[in-house]
């Protein structure tokens, strides 16, 4: 079949080190029922067989490129790169370590044809582990967005704290290319949907399946030091400010966006988000970090052992 020089769905693969996973996700890709789109594989200097396993796959099929850049950029930044370098009508990031379901993109690209309101179609997220078996774990939906305001998607996405199912869903690209994109700190993801919020609603698409592998390598399970250095390879700093970089990631997107939700209504929603008790726990942190990372750490393992305690007691609670 030929493709016109523009699909219409693109796909962007940010990768470092993946070999354990890498070709099961292009094959899942691959084997869509949806055929007009490309894949372009964004490779951060990896250092293991992934050149190899990408090449490979390009080599064998026209709609897969792939792009190593010459140093280690850091995960937002190539994040971003993937999208730059490509040029679908509509566009969805890939972790290399997730499997598609076979109609996912099909049907993804059905609900973003069915209504221009939507920027986001997203599908149902199943856990699945290192080894491909389904785990109990299944993402929640996200509520109805229709009929609401931009003000009140922003308000759900800066409160849900990010959402791998519309993180990884189909976007439309215009309404993308209009974002900060991702910012170089852990957390950033969840600000740009918070931002994509602001510019429409998220649908669902129940039938298009999105298999989230949870293993050790996981950027979400990386300490603190280890996740820093995905984010910023050339960085040394020990407190990386997640929190606070978020909140100044969200300001600057509410001003941004001013004309299409009221300022003082969204600054509203995350001055009500920040007085949760225990992102203002999070916020003294970082500021003691400031002074003492060593004492930081400490009083940040304290807390954590704590939550797990009480975790641990309610669990154990009858009823």
């Amino acid at each position: 079949m030929e493709h016109s020089k523009s699909p219409q769905v693109s796909l962007g693969m940010p990768v470092y080190n993946g070999e354990n996973f890498v070709a099961e996700a292009i094959q899942s890709i691959l084997e869509q029922d949806f055929d007009d789109f490309e894949l372009v594989i964004t490779d951060n200097a990896s250092t293991d067989r992934t050149a190899d396993i990408c090449l490979e796959y390009a080599q064998r099929d026209k709609r897969v490129r792939y792009v190593r850049n010459a140093r280690n950029l850091g995960a937002a930044a190539n994040f971003n790169r993937a999208f730059e370098l490509s040029s679908g009508a509509y566009f969805k990031w890939c972790a290399h370590d997730d499997v598609l379901g076979s109609g996912f993109l099909m049907d993804c690209v059905r609900a973003l044809d069915n209504d221009a309101r939507h920027v986001i179609a997203y599908p149902r997220l199943l856990g699945i582990d290192g080894t491909g078996q389904l785990t109990s774990y299944v993402e929640r939906v996200l509520p109805d967005m229709q009929g609401s305001s931009p003000a009140s998607r922003f308000r759900l996405m800066v409160a849900a704290h990010g959402w791998d199912a519309a993180m990884f869903g189909l976007w439309r690209r215009e309404s993308l290319a209009k974002t900060t994109l991702h910012e170089p700190y852990y957390g950033s993801d969840c600000a740009l949907l918070a931002e994509m919020a602001l510019l429409g609603t998220f649908v669902h698409a129940p039938n298009a399946i999105l298999y989230s592998r949870d293993h050790p390598t996981r950027s979400v399970r990386l300490p603190s030091s280890e996740r820093l250095a995905w984010q910023n390879p050339g960085g040394s700093n020990a407190n990386a400010f997640e929190l606070s970089r978020r909140l100044k990631h969200l300001v600057a997107i509410a001003y941004r966006h001013r004309r299409t939700a009221p300022l003082g209504m969204t600054l509203f929603h995350l001055v009500a988000w920040i007085l949760d008790p225990l992102l203002i726990a999070r916020f003294c942190l970082e500021l003691v970090g400031v002074v003492s990372p060593k004492l930081r750490t400490k009083l940040r393992g304290a807390g954590l052992g704590a939550l797990k305690r009480i975790h641990a007691a309610s669990n154990r609670s009858p009823g």
